[in-house]
């Protein structure tokens, strides 16, 4: 348990090192998205927090980042950008990430069966916009992936 929580204060000092500033209205930003592969992580091996190289000058990183941790393994995660991040230039970095993966019918979500992980986003009340990403996992041959932080029952 001490291990994890080393581990989540290592992740969140290293997030606060890295943060940059965004400006409003800037149309060439890189927009930094979280590394989907800390879902599935079970060590600080595997604790690489951006998904891209990120050394541009302009780069938008999230204002915070919180992961779910179910028995030591990182199951989902949750990254908040600024007000001037726009919903248009998160959308447009995840589909150049993960093209051809957007759930049809529904905006705002991503399935990558790929990297066995589901994206949401959300323009929240404040302004700011959210990302989560949910682990998915099969439950059995029958039955198609599914969130595992809100599924998997230890007692059964």
């Amino acid at each position: 348990m001490g291990s994890t929580y080393r581990v989540i204060v290592a992740v969140g000092c290293s997030l606060l090192s890295l943060c940059a500033g965004a400006q409003v209205g800037d149309s060439s930003r890189k927009i930094v998205l979280p590394n989907p592969q800390l879902i599935h992580c079970h060590s600080a091996v595997c604790s690489q927090l951006w998904k891209q190289d990120s050394v541009d000058g302009g780069a938008v990183y999230p204002a915070q980042v919180l992961t779910d941790v179910v028995n030591g393994e990182v199951v989902g995660l949750t990254a908040v950008y600024e007000k001037s991040v726009s919903v248009e230039e998160l959308r447009s970095a995840i589909d150049t990430l993960y093209p051809k993966t957007a759930i049809h019918g529904l905006p705002g979500l991503w399935r990558v069966e790929a990297e066995h992980l589901v994206i949401q986003l959300s323009d929240r009340k404040d302004g700011t916009k959210q990302l989560i990403y949910l682990k998915i996992v099969k439950r059995s041959a029958a039955s198609s992936l599914v969130p595992s932080a809100h599924v998997v029952d230890p007692t059964k």
